[in-house]
């Protein structure tokens, strides 16, 4: 399935940076404010993929190995606050680095589809 123009837009700039592995921040620093659905980040991700390139860090543990952690911490963070937490008080909490937060929810976005 193409895609749209402005997904395209985002696929073209990427590719543009001539980068075998993209990290997800690099991903998301292309997406910008861009509106996108989780459908949508999929299919960037397909397209980057189909173009060669490796979506993600090689080296860094994946999303689900934190899954707990960040979800427990961040039901915890949430009573005590009163508010939802920040990816840096989660981090804080669970004892990970906030990237690996992000990676956990952008995981359970992923997987609620």
């Amino acid at each position: 399935m193409p895609l749209g123009p402005e997904l395209q837009t985002i696929v073209d700039a990427l590719l543009a940076r001539r980068e075998r592995l993209l990290a997800l921040d690099t991903v998301a620093d292309g997406i910008g404010a861009a509106a996108v659905t989780a459908e949508d980040i999929d299919a960037i991700f397909a397209a980057l993929e189909a173009a060669g390139c490796t979506v993600g860090d090689p080296d860094a543990p994946k999303a689900s190995a934190h899954l707990s952690a960040v979800l427990r911490s961040a039901r915890q963070l949430k009573r005590e606050l009163g508010r939802t937490p920040t990816a840096t008080q989660i981090a804080e909490h669970a004892g990970i680095r906030p990237e690996e937060v992000r990676l956990a929810l952008l995981f359970v976005q992923v997987a609620q589809r």
